[in-house]
């Protein structure tokens, strides 16, 4: 480093805010920590003063930059919880017709089989109903009415 570029040195660009966090390499990392940059003032030939007020108009740039990035990050994880909140009723209402669907499926279940054990009675029923006409017509010498 030279004389002129210590903290509080250099030219600051006014037309960005916050040139100071732009990388010229592309292939650096983006993140704040691997790509900062001390402020760059104006003028070397300024006064301390003036230095020293273009790196406090940088910083409350800065922080404004900051507040504003907190403030949408705040707003996207208040989003998020909503969402979550909203993903956990919708669990809890598919839990409870699932539920109240399973149990009319037992009953549907139950009245089925009833259904079948009536239709298999009748089924047999009939079945010796038949047996017994066939049997009758055979002894009645193909006549339904004995005589």
């Amino acid at each position: 480093m030279s004389g002129n570029e210590v903290y509080g040195a250099g030219k600051q660009s006014w037309g960005k805010v916050n040139n100071r966090y732009n990388s010229s390499n592309s292939n650096s990392p983006s993140s704040y920590q691997t790509s900062y940059q001390p402020p760059k003032l104006h003028d070397p030939k300024a006064s301390y003063a003036q230095q020293q007020t273009h790196v406090t108009e940088d910083s409350l740039r800065t922080q404004y930059q900051a507040e504003g990035t907190a403030n949408t990050v705040l707003t996207q994880m208040t989003t998020q919880r909503y969402q979550l909140q909203n993903a956990q009723e919708n669990v809890a209402d598919t839990r409870l017709t699932t539920e109240a669907a399973k149990k009319e499926l037992q009953i549907m279940t139950s009245r089925i089989g009833r259904r079948k054990k009536k239709l298999q009675a009748i089924i047999a029923l009939l079945a010796i109903l038949n047996i017994f006409c066939f049997f009758r017509l055979l002894y009645c010498g193909g006549s339904f009415f004995c005589r």
